[in-house]
């Protein structure tokens, strides 16, 4: 069956497959011996626009490797900040950020809350209106940061978020988030 890859519908909403691709960790493409190569190189490009974070695994008879998808940690892992700002067009994007500033925990726990729960018409909110007029929408974010208080993994889909303390700092992994969302501004997500 031919899925629809549109991410939006006519009414700029965010479309199921929109959705499930900025969720997942793992995105599994069967029937790939059927696809030219090019179809197949546009599919995997257009998913990883949307979800820079996930891992693109393609298959011929529903032959996957169980390693790559089952038992990935992908709730106690967080994949490193090489992922790059992914936009085909505003509608679902990755953008991944990184600091080095010590954070407070308070007004990180703060700055979650009020990108995630915030009603459309909060002054927060408003201010993250795009210029076509569309609202900055998180789906996923995801990320290790350091605050006052340590390092924590930061996991977040939809309007719940969780802080995860890590015993040992990440070497080498700057401070960063992953977010993955619709109209996502990278400038203004910095400010914030």
């Amino acid at each position: 069956a031919v899925v629809s890859t549109q991410s939006t519908g006519t009414d700029g909403t965010v479309t199921e497959f929109g959705r499930q691709i900025a969720l997942a960790d793992v995105v599994v493409l069967n029937k790939m011996d059927l696809v030219e190569e090019e179809s197949r190189d546009s599919l995997t490009e257009e998913i990883r626009a949307m979800n820079g974070a996930c891992v693109v695994q393609h298959t011929t008879r529903s032959r996957v490797d169980l390693k790559r998808i089952l038992g990935i940690q992908a709730y106690t892992s967080v994949p490193p900040p090489s992922t790059v700002e992914h936009k085909l067009s505003r509608a679902i994007s990755t953008v991944t950020l990184t600091t080095d500033k010590l954070l407070r925990k308070k007004e990180l726990e703060n700055t979650l809350e009020s990108l995630l729960w915030e009603e459309p018409t909060s002054p927060l909110k408003q201010s993250h209106l795009v210029e076509d007029g569309g609202e900055m929408t998180i789906l996923r974010m995801k990320g290790r940061v350091h605050t006052d208080t340590g390092w924590f993994m930061v996991q977040a889909v939809r309007d719940i978020y969780e802080l995860t303390p890590i015993a040992t700092p990440p070497s080498g992994t700057a401070p960063h988030l992953i977010f993955i969302g619709s109209h996502l501004d990278s400038q203004r997500l910095q400010n914030v």
